[in-house]
């Protein structure tokens, strides 16, 4: 499956490495799941876990994950979450890529469900699947 994590995916699993968003972060890292990132979303977790004064060691499982991970570049502009417009830098990198999940715990993007090919879900949800 092709899955997008949203930036509080990162921050949930370096907080509590036996949490959901921690086990879906392992998941990708053994190849069970393909991570799609864009170079905004990548910048983005890397100032956040650098903001959280995360350890080296979380840090370079990050730089691993998406060493391994397919990186895309959105040609569309998507403006479907208007309360919070920075999330749909997630869509557009979703549109893109085609992700199978966009997992998020975020409120504006959890309340669409869906968006074109992809199902927006929490990371719990989408270990039950």
């Amino acid at each position: 499956m092709r899955v997008i994590l949203d930036t509080n995916i990162f921050i949930a699993a370096y907080f509590n490495r036996k949490s959901a968003s921690a086990r879906i972060i392992d998941l990708c890292l053994k190849n069970k799941h393909e991570l799609i990132f864009s170079p905004r979303l990548r910048k983005e977790v890397g100032l956040i876990l650098k903001n959280v004064k995360a350890e080296r060691e979380f840090q370079e499982r990050i730089r691993s994950l998406f060493m391994n991970a397919s990186q895309v570049r959105p040609t569309q502009k998507v403006f479907m979450v208007e309360e919070d417009p920075e999330d749909n830098k997630f869509l557009e990198c979703a549109l893109e890529g085609k992700a199978d999940y966009l997992i998020t715990s975020d409120r504006h993007l959890l309340e669409l469900g869906e968006f074109a090919v992809t199902k927006i879900c929490k990371p719990t949800q989408f270990l039950k699947l």
